[in-house]
C-alpha cells in the first residue's frame, strides 16, 4: 500500500539525514567538548538548538523525498497506472497520505518551534549557557575555572567564595574588563545586565586606569554579536509545516505522473529535495535581514516553486533524453 511504502521510505530517509546533520552539529559542539574547561552540560543549551535544527531539516527533507520514492514505486510496479485506469487520479491517490502527512507537519511544526524560539532569542540561550556555568562552579570542589561558549567570559570558582563571572565588555566597550556574581543577556542580544559588577577600564594613560563597583549595571544599546530573527516561532512553524506539505504532496504528484523510467529514482529523489532545499535556504536568508513577518510568507512559494520547477526539469530532461535515442536509431 502507499501508506505503508511512503512511511517506510519518509523514515528511511529522514534517519539517513539526521545522521549525517546530527555529525555536523557535533563537528561544531566539538571544540567545547574537547575543552577542559567547559563542562559537558554547560553546552547543553547550545545542543539543543542544534539539535531542533538538525531534526526540522532532517524532517523537511525526508518526508517529500519519501512520498516522492513512495509514488515512484507505485508507478514502477504498474500500480499507478492500473488505479489511474480505473478512474482514480493521481490527485486523489495522493489525498490517502492525508493523515500521514498531518502527523508529519505536527512533527515538523513541533521541531521548529523549538528551534525558533532559540533564533528568535539567541539571548536567552547565551543566559541558559552562563546559568550552567554558574551551577558548575557552586559544585567545584576546589579552586577552577570554566569557559562559557558563546559569550567569551569565564566563570572563576573557590568553594570559599561565590563564583566570579569575568570577561572582556562587548562592543565599543571592549576595552574595559568586567567580574560579576551574575548575568543576564536580552533576547536580542542589545542589552546585558550586571549584578555586583567590578568593571576595570584603562583610562589612556599610564597610571590612569579606574575600577568602578555597582550593585547592579545594565549595559544598553550594544551591537548584537549574532542576528536574532525577526520571525515569531510560531509562524515559523506554520510556515515550514505548511511548506513540508506543499513539497511532499507536489513531488508525490510529479512522481505518479511521470511514465516510468530509467534512474527514475533519481529523478524522484532530486524532485524531492528541490522544495525543502529552497525553502530551508529562503528562510536562513530572510532571517539574516530585518525584514517584516509577511516577507516570511514567500517561503512556501518558493518551496512550492521549486518543486514545479525540477519536475518540469527532470520531465524535460527525459524528452531530451528520449529524442536523442530516437535519434540514433
Amino acid at each position: 500500500m502507499l501508506q505503508r511504502s511512503a512511511l517506510r521510505a519518509t523514515a528511511s530517509v529522514t534517519g539517513l539525514v539526521l545522521v549525517i546533520a546530527g555529525l555536523a552539529a557535533a563537528v561544531r559542539l566539538l571544540p567545547w567538548l574537547l575543552d577542559a574547561r567547559v563542562p559537558v552540560h554547560v553546552a547543553l543549551p547550545f545542543a539543543r538548538g542544534l539539535g531542533a535544527i538538525a531534526l526540522e531539516a532532517s524532517l523537511l527533507l525526508g518526508w517529500p523525498i519519501g512520498w516522492a520514492l513512495a509514488a515512484h514505486r507505485l508507478v514502477e510496479r504498474g500500480e499507478a497506472l492500473a488505479l489511474q485506469s480505473l478512474g482514480e487520479a493521481p490527485t486523489r491517490t495522493v489525498r490517502r497520505l492525508a493523515v500521514q502527512g498531518a502527523l508529519l507537519a505536527a512533527m515538523v511544526g513541533a521541531a521548529s518551534l523549538v528551534g525558533g524560539r532559540d533564533a528568535n532569542e539567541p539571548g536567552r540561550v547565551v543566559t541558559e549557557l552562563l546559568e550552567e556555568g554558574r551551577a558548575a562552579c557552586e559544585i567545584a570542589t576546589g579552586p577552577s575555572s570554566f569557559a562559557v561558549p558563546f559569550s567569551g567570559t569565564t566563570w572563576l570558582c573557590r568553594p570559599d567564595a561565590p563564583a566570579r563571572l569575568v570577561g572582556r565588555a562587548p562592543g565599543s566597550l571592549s576595552g574595559v574588563f568586567f567580574s560579576a556574581r551574575a548575568a543576564r543577556v536580552a533576547g536580542d542580544l542589545r542589552q546585558i545586565e550586571l549584578d555586583d559588577a567590578r568593571l576595570a577600564f584603562d583610562g589612556g594613560e599610564p597610571g590612569r586606569a579606574g575600577m568602578v563597583h555597582v550593585g547592579t549595571l545594565a549595559l544598553r544599546g550594544l551591537p548584537p554579536w549574532a542576528q536574532a530573527s525577526s520571525l515569531p516561532p510560531w509562524l515559523r512553524s506554520a510556515l515550514l509545516g505548511a511548506s513540508g506539505i506543499l513539497a511532499a504532496a507536489l513531488a508525490a504528484l510529479a512522481a505518479l505522473r511521470r511514465r516510468p523510467a530509467p534512474r527514475g529514482r533519481i529523478h524522484a529523489i532530486l524532485v524531492g529535495a528541490a522544495g525543502p532545499l529552497a525553502a530551508l535556504a529562503l528562510l536562513r536568508l530572510l532571517e539574516r535581514t530585518e525584514v517584516g513577518a509577511a516577507v516570511y510568507l514567500a517561503v512556501p512559494v518558493a518551496c512550492a516553486a521549486a518543486v514545479v520547477a525540477a519536475a518540469a526539469v527532470v520531465e524535460r530532461s527525459l524528452r531530451l533524453l528520449d529524442e536523442r535515442a530516437a535519434a540514433t536509431k
